[in-house]
């Protein structure tokens, strides 16, 4: 009988503990968030005074590789090699390096996430018990790299190969033709709870998300062809550490999809003597 009462006691903690998982819970570790109005073309943080400050995909660019005069916008002021030089030897730009170095810290050290609006996407299958759902973006910002989720403005982020998939569709609203569509396929989820998240995404003020906590890692620059001239493209790139799907009003977790992000190391054998 005890046994019994004690396994019941677990049984009941195991559940408070499951619903205590929120959308809050889950990022509350993390440094910064991708904003812009869903164009994910900036990064919004708390200073150290507490301000909120923003910082925009080519700020970023120019943070991670550590370009003092582009990440502060001192391109006019020191516009050629020999007064970069100069700039170079003074005690103003030492300090002005270091704080840069503080940020550069800051964003590459730390986690950050974004959230994509999954309104009106693509139905549960039933077959395969999963969402194909679409994250669509203009060809300009089309990675070449594969294994990487593309979002507008030149943020990529790492996904496994298995769950990410990629389509496109001529339009002459994309900048040279063309509109891609990431298709992410999710891990199994049970049909009530995709009941739940089709219901959510039919709403007009939807509040159904893909979140994605990441940490950022390098970035890239790729040339592209926007009406026949040659333009380049800055890329920031980040690797994916857990995936989630959920009610951004409620803070409910539909689903956790971290698992397949977990590299899972091949046994060793051992020869025998």
């Amino acid at each position: 009988m005890k046994k019994i009462l004690v396994l019941l006691i677990c049984i009941l903690f195991a559940n408070v503990l499951i619903a205590q998982v929120t959308f809050k819970n889950l990022v509350k570790d993390c440094q910064f968030a991708v904003v812009g109005n869903e164009k994910y073309d900036k990064f919004g943080y708390f200073n150290s005074h507490g301000e909120k400050v923003t910082c925009t995909l080519d700020d970023m660019v120019s943070l991670l590789r550590k370009d003092l005069i582009a990440y502060y916008g001192l391109g006019n002021r020191y516009n050629t090699e020999l007064k970069v030089k100069a700039y170079k030897q003074t005690d103003d730009y030492q300090e002005t390096y270091e704080t840069m170095m503080e940020e550069y810290n800051f964003f590459t050290q730390g986690k950050g996430y974004l959230l994509y609006n999954l309104r009106y996407n693509s139905n549960y299958d039933t077959a395969k018990r999963c969402f194909p759902f679409k994250i669509g973006f203009d060809d300009l910002y089309k990675y070449s790299q594969p294994n990487y989720l593309c979002f507008e403005k030149g943020l990529v982020l790492t996904y496994p190969n298995a769950y990410l998939s990629r389509t496109t569709q001529n339009t002459n609203l994309a900048s040279n033709g063309i509109f891609n569509y990431n298709i992410l396929k999710t891990t199994v989820i049970p049909e009530e709870k995709a009941l739940k998240i089709e219901n959510e995404m039919e709403s007009p003020n939807c509040n159904v998300r893909l979140l994605l906590i990441f940490k950022i890692t390098k970035s890239a620059t790729e040339k592209k062809v926007v009406g026949g001239y040659y333009v380049n493209q800055n890329f920031v790139i980040g690797k994916t550490i857990a995936a989630y799907i959920i009610n951004q009003k409620t803070g409910e977790v539909y689903a956790d999809m971290s698992s397949i992000f977990i590299q899972h190391k091949k046994p060793t054998t051992q020869r025998r003597r």
